[in-house]
């Protein structure tokens, strides 16, 4: 099923990105991109993003008829994800194969420039690293455009099979970042 794009949000963004070309049949064969060496500790951010999104709604509630038991899970959970970050930091201090990459970035998919031509239609495992969040994620594409530019190709990736947690971390990711730069942009007209 391809999806319009364009009703997407999209943003700029720097990220850590390493491709792999892979087959269609890798791609039905498994859930998620084997293909990379990665740290232990590589998906942790975004499982526990994930796990977030899912516990959120009962932390309200909680929220509601015991505040202070509310608080002190906040800061066990705050506690959590410092300890991640950490863990995820020192993992990553080595990422000597991955190139930052300007990206426009969606929900959907994403686009760069890239020294390879990729033909339209071809499968890719993909690791990203969003360096500021330490978010990783491994996702499948596929090839969608593909522009010659000087010397490079502008390539243009539609995600698929994707689960519907790293969906629900990318456009939250997207919502924020869109939500800062409008807030930078609000700080410089003041």
């Amino acid at each position: 099923m391809v999806q319009d794009r364009r009703q997407f949000y999209r943003i700029e963004h720097q990220v850590a990105i390493e491709y792999k070309r892979v087959s269609e049949a890798e791609v039905m064969a498994n859930a998620r991109p084997y293909q990379f060496n990665v740290p232990a500790h590589f998906l942790l951010l975004s499982e526990l993003q994930a796990m977030d999104s899912d516990t959120g709604h009962l932390l309200r509630k909680i929220g509601e008829k015991q505040p202070e038991v509310s608080a002190y899970l906040k800061l066990l959970d705050d506690k959590v994800n410092r300890i991640a970050r950490s863990l995820v930091a020192e993992e990553l201090k080595d990422t000597g194969s991955l190139r930052m990459h300007n990206i426009n970035l969606s929900e959907g998919g994403l686009s760069f420039d890239c020294e390879d031509d990729l033909p339209l239609g071809q499968h890719l495992a993909l690791k990203l690293i969003f360096p500021h969040s330490l978010l990783g994620l491994l996702l499948y594409a596929t090839v969608q455009r593909n522009e010659a530019l000087e010397g490079e190709h502008l390539i243009g990736l539609e995600f698929i099979k994707m689960p519907e947690s790293c969906r629900t971390l990318l456009a939250r990711f997207v919502l924020e970042a869109q939500a800062q730069e409008r807030q930078r942009q609000l700080n410089a007209d003041a």
